[in-house]
């Protein structure tokens, strides 16, 4: 790790400690304790799990040729990087041993807990032959849900490639307390195994992103920030601007938990 390198990101992550801070230890994890709250909560959830693959799946459009005829991009190593995660995230191995989107694995947790998937569903079909504002209409998308989506791509618009790298590397929650994990197995135990996929995306989403993707993520903003200092400054702007909206959605979703006890 260079030393200018080393620099900069303890310089974001001096600067986002609070943020993180507060998603590390946010009320919502200690409030869910029960099947409903869990229903609030993964019906929230999803959306953002879609939009980070929307994230992603942006930096490989920037970062490599996704058309044709296809043209080399000349981006090397980032290309690699992000060609490495995507094939993961979208191809990863389920529960039963079948190659699936870590999407596709909350979806089918949603469905053995019970939770409603229908709101999902039809903001997929509408935004694959619509615009997000337009797909984001739907008075029935959770209310947090879509101010976070919009917020994502309001970002995304026109943003250039070591932003995009920023919002997908700091803008997610970093770590999924030992506390939230434990609860979720306690309800799984109360409700015989409705919550096995659903810890099996818990565990697998965070082991890859611990040992592969966040170490693979930061050497991509490495590169495509290089000795930039305006560069790295925009990438801890946002951070913060990322971080702030997982807080708030983390907020909203508890505000709707809290009115269904």
């Amino acid at each position: 790790m260079s030393w200018l390198f080393k620099n900069n990101l303890l310089e974001i992550l001096d600067n986002t400690q609070e943020q993180r801070e507060i998603l590390q230890n946010h009320d919502i994890y200690k409030n869910i304790v029960s099947i409903n709250h869990l229903h609030i909560f993964m019906e929230n959830h999803i959306f953002a799990v879609w939009d980070f693959m929307s994230i992603l799946k942006c930096l490989q459009n920037q970062l490599t040729c996704t058309k044709i005829p296809w043209i080399p991009s000349g981006q090397g190593t980032p290309a690699r990087l992000v060609n490495e995660i995507v094939m993961e995230e979208e191809t990863d191995i389920n529960y039963y041993g079948e190659y699936m989107s870590h999407f596709e694995m909350y979806s089918h947790a949603m469905i053995q807990a019970g939770a409603n998937t229908d709101q999902i569903n039809k903001f997929l079909s509408e935004v694959s032959n619509s615009s997000i504002s337009n797909a984001l209409n739907n008075k029935n998308i959770p209310e947090p849900a879509k101010e976070f989506v919009a917020e994502t791509f309001n970002i995304l618009d026109g943003a250039p490639p070591h932003i995009v790298a920023a919002m997908f590397t700091f803008g997610r929650e970093e770590v999924i307390p030992d506390m939230f994990r434990s609860i979720i197995k306690k309800l799984d135990n109360s409700l015989k195994g409705k919550l096995k996929l659903f810890i099996y995306y818990i565990d697998r989403h965070i082991n890859i992103d611990e040992s592969e993707h966040t170490p693979a993520a930061l050497r991509m903003v490495k590169e495509l920030c290089n000795n930039d200092n305006d560069k790295w400054d925009q990438v801890s702007q946002t951070a913060k601007v990322a971080l702030d909206a997982r807080i708030k959605l983390w907020d909203d979703i508890l505000k709707n938990i809290k009115s269904n006890y």
